[in-house]
């Protein structure tokens, strides 16, 4: 075996946790003919595109806000609707209902508009909060032989005490190790030469979208905590890394684990090939 996985990040470990087969083609490289072969495809399930516009205009949107721009509902759906027509697919412009889009557009203004009535979002347009940044999840933080990308999305402060907010647009049903990935932003905290780094001076926010509704989670980390969450990435990463080693055996990635539920199938960008559509068949 000619290479070792050290990226670690929340949407990595939530397709490895659903699917090792999407996993294995989305992220082993090393095959480079036989994976841009899989990799080739420009299907996208429209909740995906959904919740892509929405976040896209969310940061367009906290963007124009730390400038004191603030905007109305028909901006927002106006700058919704530009997203979606820039995100889709050629195939989706032929296909896609007018009817269909404005659904879309519907679902993702009631995210943002619900989600700016939250608390943080809400003293943020109101300037109560005066301190803040927001930040994009494309740069990583090194821990140990680790590469891990966990940024939060919103930081802010209040007196002495520094925030760390991450928004999910999309969460699952079960998230069983929900604090400890919300306490990963701490490790991007020990990287920002700004920040202190002591446990005690920062609070952590999870808002996670779920059936209609935004869910609102609060951490006080501790340093047993923080532990229980470096050791989370690694044992992730050794997960990886073993599936790496099954997959580099066999060159197969049919042979690979597939989803549990045909639901999680709905929006893979793998489907067509995929053994679980040809068992059905």
């Amino acid at each position: 075996m000619n290479r070792y996985l050290t990226e670690w990040s929340l949407t990595r470990r939530k397709i490895f946790t659903n699917c090792a087969r999407r996993f294995a083609i989305k992220y082993f490289s090393f095959n480079k003919r036989n994976t841009s072969r899989r990799n080739k495809t420009s299907f996208i399930s429209y909740s995906d595109l959904m919740v892509r516009c929405t976040r896209i205009v969310l940061f367009e949107l906290l963007n124009d806000l730390h400038k004191g721009v603030f905007w109305s509902n028909k901006v927002i759906v106006s700058k919704l609707r530009f997203q979606l027509n820039v995100h889709i697919s050629s195939r989706d412009k032929l296909n896609m209902s007018l009817n269909r889009k404005n659904r879309l557009i519907l679902h993702a203004h009631k995210r943002i508009k619900k989600l700016m009535k939250q608390e943080i979002l809400r003293k943020i347009a109101a300037n109560s909060i005066t301190e803040w940044s927001f930040h994009d999840r494309v740069q990583s933080t090194r821990f140990g032989h680790l590469n891990v990308y966990c940024s939060p999305d919103i930081v802010y402060r209040k007196g002495a005490v520094w925030h760390l907010v991450r928004l999910n647009f999309q969460a699952e049903n079960k998230q069983p190790f929900l604090d400890l990935e919300l306490c990963s932003m701490l490790l991007w905290s020990r990287g920002n030469h700004y920040l202190p780094n002591l446990e005690h001076k920062f609070v952590i926010h999870g808002l996670s979208w779920h059936r209609g509704k935004w869910y609102y989670k609060k951490i006080r980390p501790s340093q047993k905590l923080l532990q229980e969450t470096k050791q989370l990435l690694e044992k992730d990463v050794h997960n990886f890394n073993v599936l790496y080693q099954e997959f580099y055996r066999s060159g197969n990635f049919d042979k690979l684990p597939l989803a549990n539920t045909k639901l999680y199938c709905r929006r893979c960008p793998y489907q067509p090939k995929c053994p679980v559509n040809e068992q059905a068949e």
